[in-house]
């Protein structure tokens, strides 16, 4: 590289630490009504959806779809408001990079936007879990060989409407939560109704078979 170039270098490594340290000392008394709430909304999906624990202006620019903009102040009011409200923390020895500090969240797009993450994780956990025993119970009552033909067609149908409502209610919790997160408590609220039910069956399975044979005896 050229003397030129490694001078060009260090005057824009210059500027962008003086832009920074700017950047830091104006945090506390920026003016941050002219932010544009759709914008801020938009970044701050884009941190919520971010897999890393840190993220630089300009990724989150491209992530926000914000990268055509030209001008960098608008940008700057938007890191600034997500510093203030702790979801990013500024890294002093890297400029503009930002520790994402907020994980305990849900998507800011999703319909629990403003729920707390734990307690929605624990409704839905006993919401669907009630669900999934009913739609167990539904499907059994199906197999019920003493059941008209209408009434079983009653049962195929209200089994079918709580089977979307169930899907539905897993793709929402996947929407605010994250897709790895809610795989993680459907699988547990389905293996764990599952091994209740077993539990459930084997007294009655050992009543019915004793049963059975007090009865034979009878018989005899």
């Amino acid at each position: 590289m050229t003397e030129k170039g490694l001078s060009d270098t260090d005057r824009r490594s210059a500027d962008v630490r003086y832009e920074w340290q700017s950047f830091l000392g104006l945090l506390p008394v920026l003016d941050l009504q002219p932010m544009d709430p759709v914008l801020y909304q938009r970044c701050l999906t884009a941190v919520w959806l971010s897999r890393k624990s840190a993220i630089s202006r300009t990724d989150l620019q491209q992530a926000a779809g914000l990268h055509f903009q030209a001008e960098t102040v608008d940008f700057d009011l938007l890191l600034a408001q997500l510093v203030r409200e702790e979801i990013l923390e500024p890294i002093l020895s890297s400029p503009f990079h930002f520790q994402i500090r907020r994980r305990n969240w849900t998507n800011p797009e999703s319909a629990y936007a403003a729920d707390d993450r734990l307690s929605l994780s624990a409704i839905s956990r006993e919401e669907q879990t009630a669900r999934f025993r009913m739609l167990g119970v539904l499907s059994a009552r199906i197999s019920d060989l003493r059941l008209s033909e209408r009434r079983v067609q009653q049962i195929r149908e209200q089994r079918g409407e709580l089977e979307r409502i169930y899907e539905a209610t897993w793709l929402e919790l996947e929407n605010a939560i994250g897709s790895k997160a809610a795989e993680g408590i459907r699988k547990n609220v389905e293996e764990t109704t599952e091994a209740d039910a077993v539990q459930l069956e084997l007294p009655l399975e050992k009543k019915r078979t004793f049963d059975l044979e007090g009865e034979a005896r009878c018989n005899q």
